[in-house]
């Protein structure tokens, strides 16, 4: 049933969106935030996890093989999220109101599969209204964008998990909204290496129309992305977990561009040059990352983590996450850390995130984890 799902919405939502795809500009980007102090501690590597609730802002199949899933003693295994980064603090007096958070649930339903919800806010402050003098009449908020999610996974052999998501997205610009929705489609493979327990994950995320606010002809398309990664688990005893992963991601909202934009752009960049240097129609789409360019090594993000857990209680936690396009001055800057604590039912774990705006400041998030 599972594999005609996945076909069926293959043809309503992948080809449709390749066709129609806009010139690159990316609407509701609060589906890039991802979210889940672990996830970020690890480099965002998390496209090949699974047994988290969080898995599912990565890689929808992540759910289908959670460690709590089985029955105990006739309790389901459920897990509840919460995630929460506060962003005033970069921006000073101008982020006042900034945030992001989210609220995740997830079910097992043993031989059925599981099932899952999350809700993501992300708060984008207030606006002074002034008029002709530069007296503040009012402060006006600019709103809270909100997607919310539904997820399905299963196993659908002892090395093979699959998960699909569907979102219903709804994003605000002061008194303006457009909404949208999309699906992400995902699979993990445990591949047969004994010595080393190695997962590979692919997903690929935000598949549907663009989202508008005003004139539906001016859609952005939505941030999709397709991931790839690994878990490796390099080494286990009764006490000791060491696990390294990877990840690549491609930017895929760049489909085609349009052949008359793409022109005057030319002829504009090329005002200016010698002949030698002219940029080629080929060049140009290939610094934009246009279509399978996408996938060439500086369009792509890169992500890296390695996890300690000290029994089943003390997680320690570093990673490294390089986006294509931004050069931070320091290798610091690509690093990110935390620690996890399990106690009894509930996890918590906290990062301490890389070097973010203007004030150099950083930014730590916070995730909890109830298992029922």
């Amino acid at each position: 049933m599972f594999r005609y799902v996945t076909t069926l919405l293959l043809i309503v939502f992948i080809i449709p969106s390749t066709v129609l795809a806009g010139p690159g500009r990316t609407g509701a980007q609060i589906l890039s935030l991802g979210g889940g102090a672990r996830a970020r501690a690890l480099g965002d590597a998390f496209s090949a996890m699974s047994g988290d609730v969080t898995a599912s802002l990565w890689n929808p199949s992540g759910l289908a093989q959670m460690p709590e899933s089985r029955i105990r003693s006739g309790k389901m295994g459920a897990q509840a999220s919460m995630f929460y980064t506060d962003y005033s603090g970069p921006f000073g007096e101008a982020g006042e109101g900034l945030y992001y958070t989210f609220i995740s649930g997830a079910l097992p339903l043993g031989e059925i599969g599981t099932v899952g919800a999350t809700l993501q806010l992300n708060g984008q402050g207030t606006i002074a209204v002034t008029s002709d003098s530069p007296d503040v009449l009012r402060e006006e908020s600019l709103g809270t964008n909100m997607a919310l999610t539904l997820s399905y996974a299963d196993t659908l052999t002892s090395s093979l998990a699959a998960g699909i998501n569907a979102k219903m997205i709804r994003m605000v610009l002061g008194r303006e909204s457009g909404s949208s929705y999309a699906v992400d489609m995902g699979i993990q493979y445990l591949l047969p290496f004994r010595p080393i327990p190695t997962t590979i994950g692919l997903a690929i995320q935000n598949v549907g129309p663009g989202i508008s606010f005003i004139d539906e002809n001016q859609a952005d398309p939505l941030p999709r992305m397709l991931r790839i990664g690994t878990s490796m688990s390099l080494y286990q005893d009764r006490y000791n977990h060491l696990r390294f992963v990877t990840g690549i991601s491609a930017y895929i909202d760049k489909l085609r561009e349009d052949e008359t934009e793409l022109d005057v752009d030319l002829e504009r960049l090329n005002a200016e040059r010698s002949e030698a240097d002219m940029l080629t129609r080929e060049q140009l789409l290939s610094e934009r990352g246009v279509g399978y360019r996408a996938f060439e090594w500086r369009h792509l993000q890169k992500n890296l983590g390695l996890e300690y857990w000290l029994g089943n209680t003390l997680a320690l936690r570093v990673g490294y996450k390089s986006e294509p396009g931004i050069n931070l001055p320091d290798f610091a800057d690509y690093i990110t850390y935390g620690i996890g604590v399990k106690i009894y039912l509930f996890n918590l774990d906290l990062t301490y995130g890389p070097r973010f705006g203007p004030l150099q400041e950083r930014l730590i998030e916070m995730t909890g984890i109830i298992v029922f």
